[in-house]
């Protein structure tokens, strides 16, 4: 497959949000740049974006099922059409419970964990709500499976920590990370809350989470450096054997 080598350079400099960021930051340097490289060449055949919309909304609206999931399918790759009202209707099961559209809902900006200098990674709650005369953020994560290991779950927790959760409106606050994995329960596989509370994994500390953050950016600079040599030897296939071209079209029929 040819790869537009400038384009998957720039990506490095891009980190996606928190917690797609985590999933490739591994414990060795040698793993963390395998993932770097998959994620900058790799194309999501979907975006769970649209399931977030319908969710928000749902938030701060109160619209009900058959409204949400008509705007979680009514947009994005068919390829998750399925997936975003999976998502939808797990949350609504949730939500019968939890109640959060009986709530206000609050704005906010969304903020950074700074990597280094250069590159920050986007941190940021789906919503932000005040119940019982607090601020409560509630950050989504629509995956269908869950497979962090204890040492990411308290990364991500850490650098929402670091990034929002320590401002002043948020340091005393309780706040819910939720994901809607597909478990089996011995009867069907489906999708079923799993929430976090604040305080449910204890965060990395200064030396740990300094450890993690160089272990990335090391990886991060082999990564470039794979795409560097590639691109090179990209380029000397296509001077010794000339540009691609494209080979006409036979003539149709009903060409005029």
């Amino acid at each position: 497959m040819a790869h537009d080598y400038l384009k998957l350079l720039a990506k490095l400099d891009k980190p996606p949000s928190g917690p797609n960021w985590v999933r490739f930051v591994q414990d060795d340097v040698a793993r963390t740049t395998k993932s770097i490289v998959s994620f900058v060449k790799g194309s999501p055949r979907f975006t769970y974006s649209s399931g977030y919309v319908a969710i928000k909304d749902r938030i701060q609206l109160g619209i009900d099922l058959e409204t949400a999931l008509a705007v979680a399918t009514r947009s994005g790759a068919p390829a998750g059409r399925t997936q975003n009202e999976e998502l939808v209707k797990s949350f609504f099961e949730h939500d019968e419970k939890r109640r959060y559209a009986a709530h206000n809902c609050v704005d906010f900006d969304k903020e950074w964990f700074r990597v280094s200098r250069d590159v920050a990674v986007p941190v940021s709650p789906l919503c932000v709500i005040r119940e019982q005369g607090q601020f409560v953020p509630l950050f989504v994560c629509g995956w269908s499976e869950l497979n962090l290991t204890d040492f990411q779950r308290r990364l991500l927790v850490t650098i929402c920590d670091d990034a929002f959760l320590s401002l002043t409106d948020y340091q005393s606050s309780p706040a819910e990370f939720l994901f809607f994995p597909k478990v089996d329960d011995g009867n069907e596989v489906r999708r079923t809350a799993e929430v976090w509370q604040r305080g449910d994994y204890d965060l990395l500390g200064n030396r740990d989470l300094n450890a993690a953050v160089e272990v990335f950016l090391q990886s991060r600079e082999l990564a470039r450096q794979i795409l560097l040599k590639e691109m090179a030897e990209d380029a000397e296939r296509q001077r010794r054997e000339g540009p691609f071209v494209r080979p006409p079209r036979p003539r149709d029929l009903f060409d005029d």
